[in-house]
């Protein structure tokens, strides 16, 4: 029997589902007051935030369909991004809104634009860029592109943008805090980018907020590697197995992405479903296979950094990283929902 037909949908939260992005965006500033302004699109929604200390330095915008919290929401920090456009939930945010934002970023050096690899996303950020370009704001995009399940190494810019945006917008706030003009803030986070791998475990589906009905019907007693975190089919579905054989599957999609010597940053990053228990069991397999691939562990972490509605499972995220990428990737970044510290062992 299908976990859909077992489980049957998930209890939720909310008022109205039209006004899910927006209450949600209230309340984080309300709880966090002080930190944000809410930018409003041209119909008057306030679809967008920034943060309220300006700095004369290259503005990074991001944005995304709502949806996987913390990411957008909690990407807007220092450190990290300036300001973000939020879309409804799993649909890219409308062109004005990222217009608005870039607006009220400062936007005097330039804008350097993360999005995650989906159609609407690049569509809404190509379009943004050439009309913040007709009011004199440089911009350039750079477009999140890790899941290694969805096509080969050399089909890179084909592959969906999923976990790995935490990273990559790390880096870039991190250039950008660095005082880098726009070509080298923009040439950096698409290296980061190029040297970015991610793949997913699935255990359970996910529950869109607005009808608590599961995203894909995921059988009880199975796994899925490669999903998409809107329940797209996966390229393969087992039996449930242990945690040292899933993390062994998992990796082996990973490791044909480094090498042995590579020194690597590496994110665990639950679906918000799975126990820290179990995401520190297979954190040890990971670090153990990683140990045996010869690859040089600059840092490790857990977190929960994007999470699709109540999924279970979990993503590895490993950033290969040079010098210039490594001194970036110590900087600190924080915001309410992502703190990173300098975690150089």
């Amino acid at each position: 029997m299908s976990s859909l037909s077992k489980r049957g949908n998930m209890n939720k939260l909310i008022n109205k589902p039209e006004d899910m992005v927006s209450e949600m965006l209230d309340g984080y500033l309300a709880v966090y007051p002080g930190l944000y302004e809410k930018i409003p699109d041209n119909s008057g929604r306030y679809l967008g935030l920034t943060v309220k200390e300006r700095k004369d330095k290259v503005s990074v915008v991001t944005g995304g369909g709502s949806g996987n919290e913390p990411w957008i929401i909690g990407y807007v920090g220092p450190g990290l991004a300036d300001g973000a456009a939020l879309g409804q939930v799993y649909t890219a945010p409308a062109a004005n809104a990222v217009l608005a934002v870039s607006r009220c970023v400062p936007n005097a050096k330039g804008i350097v634009y993360v999005a995650t690899n989906h159609a609407g996303d690049v569509l809404n950020f190509e379009l943004v860029r050439e009309l913040a370009g007709m009011e004199g704001i440089d911009a350039k995009c750079v477009f999140v592109c890790d899941d290694v399940t969805t096509a080969p190494k050399e089909k890179r810019d084909e592959r969906r943008g999923v976990a790995g945006v935490a990273l990559a917008v790390k880096i870039a706030g991190a250039a950008s805090e660095s005082g880098a003009p726009l070509d080298d803030v923009y040439r950096i986070t698409e290296k980061a980018v190029r040297n970015l791998s991610t793949c997913s475990l699935t255990t359970s589906p996910g529950y869109m907020p607005s009808t608590g009905k599961a995203m894909c019907d995921l059988p009880d007693g199975e796994v899925a590697y490669g999903m998409g975190f809107n329940g797209e089919s996966p390229v393969l579905q087992t039996p449930l197995p242990t945690a040292d054989e899933a993390a062994r599957t998992l990796m082996s999609y990973l490791t044909g992405e480094i090498e042995a010597g590579d020194e690597v940053a590496v994110m665990v990053n639950g679906f918000g479903f799975t126990s820290r228990l179990e995401l520190c069991i297979a954190g040890r397999a990971i670090k153990r296979l990683l140990d045996e691939h010869g690859v040089r562990i600059y840092d490790m972490f857990i977190d929960e950094l994007f999470c699709p509605q109540g999924t279970g499972g979990f993503s590895v995220s490993i950033l290969k990283l040079d010098d210039e990428l490594k001194a970036l990737y110590a900087m600190p970044a924080c915001s309410p929902f992502y703190k990173a510290f300098a975690r150089s062992r």
